[in-house]
């Protein structure tokens, strides 16, 4: 699973995903089957859509990610985002256009110290309507960073560095007024809320937990079969 947004062009909810078929050999395990000249099973991207309750083959080659982990997923205005690894050292972000399905590709600024994001060292989120990078450093400061146009990596524009004044496990996500949470070394769930540069508890101690942003939905979903 690559995105899941809303293409108000068509007032439809879409899900995109990037479907590999893998098989099983003797003495080599799991593999992917477009490996093998015998099998013509190739890899692909294909699209849901709720409205028409359809899956159908989309006719795109880009980059996908096989670390779909928190963190590495967005969706802002009818664009799905996520990290890729190819283009630089840094990784790159593609970005889908849900209503007319092309994509853009932008670069990763790549930093001396920057710890790449397989290692779950940077969260891609949505910072007061902006797509933004909170990186991890080795100085063991946050860097945040957002993306002024898509497909240009010049655009990467760092807004401000987060000196925390204790450990910090990872940041989890960002809140609907852009407060920024992250987990400290001993588990426990604090934010930072950016307006006025304060930091604060939450009471809730819990290594893995994630941020999710509940909205009313437009469609009625409940009648869509399996």
């Amino acid at each position: 699973l690559h995105g899941f947004g809303y293409d108000d062009r068509i007032d439809d909810y879409k899900v995109i995903s990037y479907v590999c078929i893998l098989g099983e050999l003797p003495d080599y395990g799991v593999v992917s089957l477009d490996l093998l000249e015998d099998y013509p099973l190739h890899p692909l991207w294909v699209i849901y859509s709720i409205r028409n309750n359809s899956w159908r083959k989309l006719d795109v080659d880009m980059p996908y990610s096989l670390d779909c982990f928190e963190g590495t997923q967005v969706y802002l205005d009818g664009v799905c985002h996520w990290f890729c690894e190819e283009e630089t050292s840094a990784g790159s972000l593609v970005s889908f256009y849900l209503s007319n399905e092309v994509f853009v590709i932008t670069p990763i600024p790549c930093y001396h110290d920057y710890l790449v994001f397989a290692e779950r060292r940077i969260n891609l989120v949505v910072l007061n309507e902006y797509i933004a990078l909170i990186s991890y450093h080795q100085d063991m400061n946050f860097h945040i960073s957002i993306l002024g146009e898509f497909g240009i990596e010049k655009s990467w524009t760092k807004l401000l560095i987060i000196r925390p004044l204790f450990p910090v496990e990872r940041p989890i996500g960002v809140g609907t007024t852009g407060e920024i949470f992250y987990i400290r070394k001993d588990e426990e769930l604090v934010w930072l809320d950016l307006s006025i540069q304060m930091i604060d508890e939450v009471g809730y101690k819990e290594k893995d937990c994630r941020i999710i942003i509940y909205k009313e939905s437009k469609l009625p979903i409940g009648g869509i079969s399996n």
